[in-house]
């Protein structure tokens, strides 16, 4: 690690369940606050000088004076393409992905990774009619009788095209029929205001893989089993989950999971951290299922009123690493790309 750094933990209140709220209509607690500072914490613990600084959306120029006020020499927890935006525009140092991949949508990601060789699902993204893109077909065209083009079969997965923490996905998002599908992908269109993406359904185990650091390091590989559901909802992941850490796979499998998510991550462009979802089928192969770029990293004190454990910090723990050591790694990944 290098000289001590001014860092400002970027927030920014609802984060981690807007979408869901505008998905659902209903209010959920906020954790924001709690993540943001168990991460401040950690980088004081990894030696580093560190303050809270709430995003304003409603004047962001406040954000860049306080900012400029405490003289951050580098940003954390950027948490939205809002936030990245402007501190690119400024020229302001930060942790995280850059603004290339993270305005990208989930449909375009699964393109780059088709063109680089990663193993990820057939798809389509249905779009709101007037409204869509290359890669998108318009919501009317969905109607009874409507079959999936090859190599796209039913059962299928709609889930949004954007957003975090599995808002929008319900175990009705996995269809067996063009009615079902054309409900779900239009409560997404109508409520989200966005696209949906539409994969062929993969069965087997959820392993995720948390990277973090440059040169970039694969965690240990957890796997996610689903209790009283049948996919990794927003409800679920609020600690109704049952995660095994290590995943419950041979050694050869697991070496080969982390394989598959190193390439994914360079596929995209990815830096200094990410988590990459996968599905492993029978056969032992990983398919992709997406990348956060915004992924949780708080590993939990016990004093967490809201805040539930986040994935990454379970595979710290089972490799034996502190939130100073993720965090700092994290950390001078980003001093290295920007010579601080």
């Amino acid at each position: 690690m290098g000289n001590k750094l001014r860092i400002a933990v970027l927030f920014r209140p609802g984060r981690n369940v807007e979408w869901q709220r505008r998905y659902t209509g209903s209010e959920m607690p906020d954790d924001a606050i709690e993540e943001a500072s168990l991460h401040r914490d950690a980088l004081l613990e990894a030696g580093h000088e560190a303050e809270l600084v709430q995003w304003q959306a409603g004047d962001p120029l406040e954000t860049v004076a306080a900012l400029r006020g405490m003289r951050a020499q580098l940003v954390f927890n950027t948490s939205s393409l809002a936030e990245v935006a402007l501190l690119e525009a400024l020229g302001i140092p930060y942790c995280g992905s850059g603004l290339d991949l993270v305005a990208l949508d989930k449909a375009v990601r699964k393109k780059l990774w088709s063109c680089h060789g990663v193993n990820t699902a057939p798809f389509i993204a249905i779009g709101k009619d007037g409204a869509t893109t290359g890669h998108a077909v318009p919501l009317s065209s969905i109607g009874p009788g409507w079959t999936p083009p090859p190599p796209l079969a039913f059962p299928l997965f709609v889930k949004p095209v954007r957003g975090r923490g599995s808002a929008g996905i319900s175990d009705d998002s996995i269809v067996t029929d063009a009615v079902s599908l054309r409900r779900q992908a239009e409560a997404i269109v109508s409520r989200m205001d966005q696209g949906a993406l539409v994969e062929s359904y993969l069965q087997g185990r959820e392993v995720t893989v948390g990277v973090i650091g440059d040169p970039p390091q694969a965690l240990i590989p957890l796997e996610i089993e689903y209790n009283n559901a049948r996919t990794n909802t927003f409800e679920h992941k609020m600690d109704n989950e049952i995660m095994h850490c290590p995943a419950r796979l041979s050694a050869e499998q697991l070496e080969a999971v982390q394989d598959t998510a190193m390439r994914a991550f360079s596929a995209v462009g990815a830096r200094d951290y990410g988590r990459v979802d996968t599905i492993v089928g029978e056969d032992g192969r990983a398919a992709v299922l997406e990348i956060n770029t915004f992924a949780g990293l708080q590993i939990l004190t016990g004093n967490e009123r809201h805040l539930h454990a986040s994935y990454i910090g379970t595979m710290a723990r089972a490799m034996g690493l502190s939130r100073a050591d993720v965090l700092g790694r994290i950390v001078d990944s980003a001093r290295r790309r920007y010579a601080l």
